[in-house]
């Protein structure tokens, strides 16, 4: 095989999240479980290891089936929403659009108007809310930041709406994350989300990273149920895994071979563990790490002949074992930031070393 550069589209994403249209395989057990367990308990914590895919679940599978279920689902929520549009200003838009508030409440205490502070976390649930809207339809930034989330729900929507709404919460730990010294403000977010949910109308999601739970303890009271209804999902066993490697490549009209996808199977479910002895030793785990499937097998496809017809064992060697490839993959990553942002290589590295990588 050449490393010839492949015409045909790559039907590995790689390690950003699937969205709407696409295909998640290997997650038919863990999407209908779920689905019947928030239909049935209704408010629902879901967690997880960082990179095990809950974001393409909710987007690709649980989404559709819920809406195929008459629930109408609102867009999924940030607590830490990010929108899109950049200012001339340092900082996001959410950001300024926030300062800009406090400062009109900072100038209307100086006339004797006192005013209650908006919740930056309802905040920006809200935004995200509001990014389903066509612009004429928004409800202006000045009267959303100080409108409580229960009270932008009941207000009236279209006639033809279903009744059940799902609010569903993403990357929920961010609510922990974003300056952990903001007790009030969270303790007012909890409160308000809870008020929310208390009308039985009403179904909640909160997908976070399975480290962070125990944090969420000094809130649940606020919560109905407490997020005492948990469901965890894992990374991929190797049946899933090797349908995640094998039919996006099927779908494009190329056989990875049973042989090929075995192998890689095993090779990403490698791990180093250490004996009674001291010494150290490969053993294979139980699972694979879609995230890292995806960074693999979208580096083997690139490598691929435009013609080619099927991936075999020998095909594997052109990535390397999989360290290597997810080592290639990073430092091209790098150096395209770098190139499209003007920072060295060198500082990229380093913020990645100082910022998001811990202990």
């Amino acid at each position: 095989m050449t490393a010839t550069q492949t015409a045909r589209p790559n039907p590995y994403v790689g390690p950003r999240a699937l969205e709407r249209g696409e295909t998640l395989y290997g997650r038919d057990r863990e999407v209908m479980d779920l689905l019947a367990l928030l239909i049935s308990e209704r408010i629902v914590l879901l967690y997880s290891p960082s990179g095990a895919g809950k974001t393409s679940l909710i987007q690709v599978e649980l989404i559709p089936k819920l809406e195929g279920e008459e629930f109408q689902v609102l867009p999924i929520m940030r607590v830490n929403h990010d929108p899109p549009a950049q200012t001339g200003q340092e900082g996001t838009l959410f950001d300024v659009l926030f300062l800009e508030k406090l400062l009109e409440l900072e100038q209307a205490a100086t006339q004797g108007r006192h005013e209650k502070l908006p919740n930056r976390y309802i905040f920006s649930l809200l935004l995200s809310l509001e990014a389903r809207l066509p612009p004429d339809q928004q409800t202006r930034v000045h009267e959303l930041a100080c409108m409580t989330l229960a009270a932008y729900l009941d207000r009236p929507g279209p006639t033809d709406a279903p009744a059940a709404q799902v609010l569903i919460f993403d990357q929920f730990e961010e609510i922990l994350t974003y300056d952990p010294t903001d007790h009030a403000a969270k303790t007012e977010f909890f409160a308000q989300v809870g008020a929310a949910l208390r009308n039985r109308r009403r179904w909640g999601l909160f997908a976070l990273r399975e480290d962070y739970p125990g944090g969420l303890e000094p809130y649940l009271n606020h919560i109905p149920t407490q997020l005492g209804t948990t469901f965890r999902m894992d990374f991929l066993g190797p049946t899933a895994a090797r349908m995640a490697i094998q039919k996006p490549a099927e779908q494009a009209g190329t056989v990875f071979t049973d042989a090929a996808a075995e192998k890689l199977v095993d090779d990403l479910r490698r791990v180093r563990v250490q004996r009674l002895d001291g010494t150290t030793g490969e053993r294979f785990g139980q699972h694979v790490e879609p995230v890292q499937l995806q960074v693999v097998c979208r580096r083997l496809w690139d490598k691929l002949p435009m013609n080619a017809l099927q991936v075999v064992e020998k095909d594997l060697e052109e990535v390397g074992n999989v360290d290597s490839a997810l080592a290639d993959y990073y430092a091209e990553q790098v150096a395209a930031a770098a190139r499209q942002t003007g920072v060295s290589e060198r500082g990229i590295r380093d913020w990645f070393n100082d910022r998001l990588i811990t202990e």
